[in-house]
């Protein structure tokens, strides 16, 4: 099963409505690389691979030589992402080769994960800024989390973790 992750604003959201994440602190980044290291395996969508593969150059070089299984799903035959990425042309191929994975992507992907049962966990990384309006990380309708008690603990952020029940 899937662990969906999110780095969210303190007033629940990933994106600002222009897809903007300016609000994230450069310093939230080892946070994420340490994830996909624990993971091994991280699922994005399109729209998110293109967003990372704009970062600055550290950031981006640090990602890029992560040891670990980078999959991007996208329905468009014609998308081709450079070396070292696999295409999944759904998310339930994705999940044939990765059954147990880390996914970081928007509401879209989130959505249909979720809705479909396929994910098992939700981490959510809320920073202490609000954004006042944005694109939310998914529709919470239908959906049954239950929080997690033990969680780690990191500084400068509050960090959730959900178990994620039967859609409903």
């Amino acid at each position: 099963m899937l662990t969906l992750y999110n780095v969210i604003s303190a007033d629940g959201f990933i994106a600002r409505k222009d897809g903007s994440e300016d609000f994230i602190p450069d310093n939230l980044w080892p946070n994420f690389l340490n994830l996909c290291r624990k993971y091994g395996v991280l699922i994005m969508g399109r729209k998110t691979y293109e967003t990372i593969q704009n970062y600055e150059e550290e950031p981006l070089r640090q990602f890029e030589e992560l040891p670990i299984k980078k999959i991007v799903i996208s329905d468009n035959r014609d998308f081709h992402p450079k070396e070292g990425y696999i295409v999944a042309h759904s998310p339930e191929d994705a999940l044939v080769s990765a059954p147990d994975a880390l996914v970081s992507s928007g509401t879209t992907l989130n959505d249909y994960l979720l809705k479909h049962r396929m994910v098992e966990k939700i981490i959510l990384h809320e920073v202490p800024i609000s954004i006042g309006e944005g694109i939310k990380p998914f529709d919470r309708e239908g959906i049954s989390l239950t929080p997690i008690n033990k969680v780690p603990k990191l500084k400068g952020i509050r960090v959730y973790e959900y178990s994620v029940g039967k859609v409903v």
